[in-house]
């Protein structure tokens, strides 16, 4: 799983007040929270020097602002911040083939030395974590400009782009661009065994599991598909209401259709909390593909029950 790694640049010598920084620090950890709660980082913070080593003013280190979080009455977000796990120096358990690449590399945009925390972020495919001190940083994306050394012995110019975290909205992006990548390099196996962290807000009947072996040919259109219920499901937990607003087109069986008990119970399938309960709704994919589901507005669920052809009218 990513990491989180702090860019040390943009929370050294902030020239900003006590109060600005403070509320930096707060949104920040919100973001954190997010993106570790999503399963897009690992819940630990990696660093190239410890808070209190971490000026952030002539007077305060950012060891002074997270306890400054406590005083001013903080709590949740100064729990969660130092239950962190921390690795420090920057290169601390880190796998040799990622060490040795950083060891390669050479940030060139920074001063010497604060750099280095970005250079780790795009080689290992980090989440940057700090403070929107600059115009520079106060960003959900950031370019990463650095020099490589081959094996060849040749020396490579290049340009990475790295997730950005400095303020509590960025995190959405970051859960977003996640989540695409999963979503464009898995196969019909490896949704199933992440199914929870691609779509976070679905929930699926056992059935599933061979529904998606069994339609690999369309497995590209199925995930575009899931993707909009689980959209749908997501913005329902906010918005409330009797059913989800669907981002793609959601409908009911045909009253012919559950009037007749054989076609009914055919639309019968395994729920995750058990029995076989009737899973009327369907979503559309490719010539005749049906993804069948079923909502429950007192908890807000969105299950799906089946994927597969049209069933028998």
């Amino acid at each position: 799983m990513r990491e989180l790694i702090l860019n040390h640049a943009s929370v050294f010598a902030c020239k900003s007040s006590d109060l600005e920084i403070l509320d930096w620090l707060r949104h920040v950890i919100e973001g954190i929270a997010t993106i570790v709660e999503d399963g897009v980082v690992q819940k630990y913070l990696r660093m190239k020097t410890s808070f209190h080593e971490i000026p952030c003013t002539p007077e305060r280190t950012l060891h002074d602002f997270v306890l400054y979080l406590r005083q001013s009455g903080y709590h949740n977000e100064y729990r969660f911040f130092v239950g962190l796990a921390s690795k420090v120096p920057l290169l601390d358990e880190l796998g040799e083939d990622i060490k040795d690449r950083f060891l390669a590399c050479e940030e060139q945009t920074l001063a010497s030395g604060y750099g280095e925390p970005l250079v780790l972020c795009a080689i290992s495919n980090g989440v940057s974590v700090g403070f929107p001190s600059e115009k520079v940083w106060d960003s959900d994306r950031l370019a990463v400009r650095f020099n490589e050394l081959l094996p060849d012995e040749t020396l490579n110019e290049a340009v990475e782009e790295i997730d950005q975290l400095t303020r509590s909205v960025h995190a959405k992006q970051s859960v977003d661009r996640h989540r695409a990548r999963i979503r464009k390099t898995s196969n019909p196996r490896d949704l199933w065994q992440r199914r929870e962290e691609i779509f976070p807000n679905l929930v699926f009947g056992p059935d599933v599991e061979a529904n998606l072996a069994n339609a690999a040919a369309h497995f590209e259109t199925i995930v575009g598909k899931l993707s909009d219920l689980d959209i749908s499901a997501d913005e329902w937990k906010t918005k409330r209401g009797p059913a989800p607003i669907w981002r793609t087109h959601v409908t009911p069986e045909s009253p012919s259709t559950m009037r007749d008990p054989d076609t009914k119970n055919k639309r019968r399938f395994r729920s995750s909390h058990g029995g076989t309960p009737i899973f009327e709704w369907h979503a559309r994919y490719g010539r005749g593909g049906r993804i069948h589901l079923r909502f429950d507005a007192s908890n807000l669920e969105v299950e799906i029950g089946y994927i597969g052809p049209h069933l028998p009218l």
